[in-house]
């Protein structure tokens, strides 16, 4: 009903031209609120202010765009490669409710880098290698980025699925609940 109402009152905002529209409400004998663009006995009138615009700003000139970096602002290629080492690309893992990533580089983590954990894309506390976090069923993704004290990004790993499986309390075969 609710929906109906407001319909019925974003068709009379927008019926009119940007700059405010009219529109009449009243309550029926149910005490049901009704909204319209025409008038109706004790209804009471009122004036609604046309909706905020925005505009956004005019994209950049398509040369500026694509234009990589100046080679002084873009970091110096230090890592061959970064990888999650733990957990392993759809290892499930049995009755924990905690994991740990760890994630290895080639060559090792340099002076003044650190290492960045998302799992279910949300960041991690810490800056590695090595993270631990609580886990609740189900399926999960990890990856991580290796940054310099400038925040930009020097490496990304592929993310990796794992699942964690935890008994239920209603399984009859539960050993630590039993029925």
């Amino acid at each position: 009903m609710a929906a109906v109402l407001c319909a019925g009152l974003s068709a009379a905002v927008w019926a009119g031209n940007g700059d405010g529209a009219t529109v009449y409400k009243w309550v029926d004998a149910h005490g049901v609120i009704h909204y319209s663009d025409r008038p109706h006995p004790n209804a009471t009138k009122l004036t609604i202010q046309g909706a905020q615009a925005y505009a956004p700003p005019p994209p950049l000139p398509s040369d500026l765009s694509a234009a990589p970096p100046p080679a002084a602002a873009r970091p110096a290629r230090a890592y061959n490669s970064c990888r999650i080492a733990q957990p392993r690309n759809q290892q499930m893992l049995m009755n924990v409710h905690h994991a740990t990533a760890i994630v290895r580089t080639d060559p090792p983590l340099l002076p003044g880098n650190r290492i960045q954990l998302f799992v279910d894309g949300r960041r991690m506390p810490g800056e590695g290698p090595a993270f631990t976090f609580p886990v609740y069923r189900g399926q999960h993704s990890v990856s991580a980025v290796v940054v310099n004290g400038f925040g930009q990004i020097l490496c990304e790993t592929s993310t990796v699925t794992f699942y964690v499986h935890q008994p239920s309390i209603q399984n009859p075969h539960n050993p630590v609940h039993p029925h």
